[in-house]
């Protein structure tokens, strides 16, 4: 089955599996070579996402594009966002994390660092950084909307699927979704016999 003939009711299906799926075996089932950077990782103990990315492209330490995004995105999407790995300045903190949540965004991955994470693990919206610094951004630019970005050693364009949790991130390309998520409920499938048959024999 073509992922890019997937009708809307099969895109949601796929999504939602994915959801129910760790990060580590999406990755395993993706060959182990489509895991972001390990520095990039949940800001908050629980955060989780499954969702389709919109990309950002901004200078190091700048988040003019970042706030133009939260209106451009669709409700559903993370906003994905190349900081290139800069920790020196935050690009989200948590006016633009409340922002992003009225809007029905479903989160950020960012290479780069962000700030007020407590008020952001109030406000129950993944995020996935690099690190922390209480330094804010500059809002001048440049930046980029809607364009293949780097992401932590990985490629993400606009549209592919981007899973996170405790583990990291991992990224799904669109035309490898269907593909993956079959892989990676296989795999789980035979870790959960493995437990099954462990626990038998300790009984």
């Amino acid at each position: 089955m073509g992922d890019a003939t997937l009708g809307e009711d099969e895109i949601k299906d796929l999504l939602g599996r994915l959801g129910r799926l760790p990060a580590a075996n999406v990755a395993d089932a993706m060959d182990r070579i489509s895991a972001v950077d390990s520095a990039i990782g949940p800001m908050w103990r629980g955060a989780r996402l499954v969702a389709r990315a919109y990309t950002v492209l901004t200078r190091s330490g700048d988040n003019q594009g970042i706030h133009e995004a939260i209106d451009l995105a669709a409700p559903g999407e993370v906003l994905v966002v190349n900081g290139f790995a800069d920790t020196s300045r935050a690009l989200v903190g948590e006016l633009l994390a409340g922002r992003a949540l009225a809007n029905g965004l479903a989160g950020f991955v960012i290479d780069g660092a962000i700030r007020d994470v407590d008020e952001i693990e109030d406000l129950g919206l993944p995020v996935f950084a690099r690190a922390v610094t209480p330094a804010g951004p500059y809002k001048m630019g440049p930046h980029r909307q809607q364009v293949p970005v780097a992401l932590g050693g990985q490629c993400v364009n606009p549209g592919d699927v981007v899973v996170g949790d405790g583990d990291g991130v991992v990224v799904i390309p669109w035309a490898q979704l269907a593909s993956t998520v079959l892989a990676a409920e296989a795999i789980q499938s035979n870790e959960i016999a493995k437990k099954a048959a462990t626990a038998q024999r300790r009984g």
